[in-house]
């Protein structure tokens, strides 16, 4: 008998930690909790545009050119052409090769499959991808914030981006378009990670580098319910604890409840 209640008060004693240290550890959560005023700290000023941005003051990496020089290439209408020629041709050269005559006779295995596009071709080609991706990005932080880039030059703003896709490699993004970096970096800065302030985010999207994608538009959603107070989300999709499911216990509990999917 006396051998139970000890088992019973272990047992007590056990969950009693247990409720202890997840207590704490809300508690601390709390204690890092990111609002409208704490975000404005270390920043020139409040709002979401680029001269807001910590990094905005350093002038230094903004005159330096990437590595490929991909913000120095412009999309000429002698570039389109030659873009548009390659894609045409590839796809010529896929559909003859991939046609169902191919797939219905037996190949050796190892067999190595025919270069469909030259290595110029190919270089040519990423390159334009990429720097239409770098416009492409550009014009949707426009029209999510209007005045976002204001007067900063083209070359500046393409560094910018590409600075925010690096980023994303360090969490382990592995496509070639981490657009969801890039809008992340646009409303808490590029050096994020190494602010104390944003812990919780680094910790959230850190933890499951397969889902980085995922987690970084958790986190945007996240940051925008609870410092700019917007009720939908960049897609223009309403912000529910639905939608909000995989913030928690990750993130702080916002101050203000998430709006039932289905009250």
């Amino acid at each position: 008998m006396i051998s139970k209640l000890f088992l019973l008060l272990a047992l007590m004693l056990f969950v009693n930690g247990c409720q202890s240290k997840e207590a704490k550890e809300e508690a601390k959560k709390q204690a890092a909790y990111v609002d409208f005023e704490k975000f404005k700290e270390g920043r020139p000023c409040s709002e979401v545009k680029f001269m807001c941005l910590p990094e905005s003051q350093d002038k230094s990496w903004q005159s330096i050119p990437t590595k490929d020089h991909i913000e120095d290439l412009a999309l000429t209408p002698e570039v389109e052409r030659k873009y548009k020629k390659i894609v045409k041709e590839w796809n010529e050269k896929y559909d003859a090769y991939y046609n169902d005559a191919y797939y219905a006779k037996p190949h050796p295995k190892g067999e190595k499959k025919p270069m469909l596009i030259t290595s110029l071709d190919k270089d040519f080609f990423e390159k334009v991808e990429a720097r239409r991706f770098l416009e492409e990005m550009e014009q949707e932080l426009e029209k999510e914030f209007p005045g976002f880039w204001r007067d900063v030059p083209k070359k500046v703003r393409y560094r910018w981006i590409r600075r925010a896709m690096n980023k994303a490699e360090k969490f382990g993004w592995e496509t070639e378009k981490p657009g969801l970096m890039v809008r992340l970096c646009a409303r808490i800065g590029l050096d994020f990670d190494k602010d104390p302030k944003w812990v919780y985010i680094v910790s959230f999207i850190d933890h499951d580098p397969k889902h980085v994608n995922i987690l970084i538009g958790v986190a945007i959603d996240y940051i925008d319910w609870t410092i700019f107070e917007k009720t939908y989300d960049w897609t223009g999709t309403r912000i529910t604890d639905w939608s909000m499911r995989r913030a928690h216990p990750g993130l702080p509990w916002p101050k203000k409840p998430y709006p039932k999917l289905n009250p």
